[in-house]
């Protein structure tokens, strides 16, 4: 099983965002030098709290200071933009970046409505289905003639020698079977918060068509996650980050807070019932090396899972990179 980080770049509080890149940067180097195969970068637009607004540009940043890590982003809301847009920047970052290049495709906004229509420049969306935009997108990617006018233009660079790697981003098991049918990567967000049944990786599998793209199905599956030496020391980093899960329910937007400053908070009843959900359904994973390894054991066997993906805002860099390492240590002894 591959792994990767999914990152949406959280701004700590009292530091400047310019900080937080600065700080990003350093990371995606440490987490290259542990061989971690992925690195992607979300897109949120008018969120201060996060930092990951134009996802390409970051990829584009960090293709230049690292080697061999693959890049992406998870993923690049396609209802915003110009698929020969989208095509041309990811075939550029492509040849930039020595092919180590993913597009995560989203359907999602990204966004609220007041954000889709600044983005839209306040006109329509011009495709009533994400699916066929996503049609158009992967014709411009492998140099296919794209339906209707699109068609009448060609995506430049048109001499790449292998193509980005596009995944099919999916947070309810809805898409799988397209992603089957056009033949991409699945890339399952867990840590949304949304269940989805087993057989939604089964069918995906069983309905899988060879692309230009993907010789086989990859199921991709993302998890909140926070390991630490200890069950109690993993607890106390996960707090902050359970309490701002917890207000984004509620619409509330939290800043990701140092854990020693919110150790005495006591969760409500019905937030303790919450976290509990949140763990028992998987979508975060707290613990020790050998607790979270169990888990991803289940896990993997679970949903036949090929990489997984671990967002793990942890407020302490160092314990951040802990985190990441212990990940690294339970993937390589499954």
């Amino acid at each position: 099983m591959k792994v990767g980080v999914h990152d949406l770049i959280d701004v700590k509080p009292n530091e400047t965002t310019v900080e937080a890149y600065q700080r990003t940067a350093s990371f995606v180097k440490e987490i290259e030098a542990m061989n971690y195969h992925r690195y992607w970068f979300a897109e949120h637009h008018n969120s201060p709290n996060y930092a990951s607004v134009a996802p390409e540009l970051l990829v584009s940043y960090m293709a230049a200071i690292t080697t061999k890590m693959r890049l992406g982003t998870g993923g690049t809301m396609i209802m915003h933009y110009s698929p020969l847009k989208i095509a041309e920047d990811f075939k550029t970052l492509q040849g930039l970046a020595g092919g180590r290049v993913d597009i995560g495709l989203g359907r999602a906004p990204g966004s609220g409505p007041n954000e889709i229509t600044a983005l839209a420049q306040g006109r329509p969306n011009a495709f009533d289905d994400q699916y066929d935009k996503i049609g158009v997108i992967l014709d411009y990617l492998s140099d296919e003639t794209a339906p209707s006018f699109y068609g009448k233009t060609k995506a430049a660079p048109l001499d790449i020698e292998t193509l980005p790697e596009p995944w099919m981003l999916g947070s309810s098991g809805q898409s799988a079977l397209k992603a089957a049918e056009l033949g991409l990567g699945y890339s399952f967000a867990k840590f949304f918060g949304l269940e989805t049944d087993p057989e939604v990786f089964e069918l995906y599998r069983h309905h899988f068509e060879k692309s230009a793209f993907f010789d086989q199905p990859n199921v991709m599956v993302s998890y909140m996650m926070v390991i630490a030496e200890t069950e109690e020391e993993a607890a106390f980093l996960a707090k902050p980050i359970l309490m701002k899960q917890i207000a984004m329910k509620r619409g509330i937007i939290l800043e990701n807070k140092d854990p020693e400053l919110v150790k005495d908070y006591q969760f409500t009843p019905h937030e303790e019932k919450t976290i509990q959900h949140y763990k028992e359904k998987r979508f975060v994973l707290i613990g020790s090396k050998d607790q979270v390894g169990e888990l991803l054991r289940e896990e993997q066997e679970l949903l036949t899972i090929d990489e997984v993906l671990a967002y793990s805002p942890i407020y302490d860099d160092e314990k951040r990179l802990a985190s990441y390492r212990y990940l690294k240590e339970i993937v390589e002894a499954l």
